[in-house]
């Protein structure tokens, strides 16, 4: 029996709320946010972060800031998160810096990559 490799883990976000970070070999998520962990494809997780961003467009402040009456739904059939506002606001922000870290390191990974093929073995470019 062939053991599967561990997954190698990028931090893309971390705070007191919550994580996200992207495995390098199989290209998937871990989301952490208070007491939830989900694990999501690429795709998943642009939907999931859509629908964060518009439930925070589309639900009026409340009144009552603490009380729990935001659903957003998770790939996960059947499973979904309730948040307040508050919540809901901490779980957005999350989202978009860790997509804005991410669309970071790929364009540093770019130019890397570039740079990497302008020189010889050494590390050195050519004369």
């Amino acid at each position: 029996m062939k053991k599967k490799p561990m997954c190698n883990f990028k931090t893309l976000y971390y705070a007191s709320e919550g994580y996200l970070i992207m495995c390098s070999d199989c290209q998937h998520f871990q989301l952490a946010f208070q007491t939830t962990l989900l694990t999501m494809t690429a795709q998943d997780l642009q939907v999931f972060h859509t629908l964060v961003k518009e439930n925070r467009e589309y639900n009026p402040a409340d009144i009552n800031p603490e009380r729990k009456n935001i659903y957003i739904p998770t790939p996960l059939e059947g499973y979904g998160i309730i948040l307040n506002r508050k919540e809901l606001e901490a779980l957005f922000q999350l989202l978009e810096t860790a997509e804005v870290n991410l669309k970071t390191a790929s364009l540093l990974e770019l130019f890397k990559t570039s740079r990497s093929s302008k020189t010889n073995d050494w590390g050195n470019t050519p004369a």
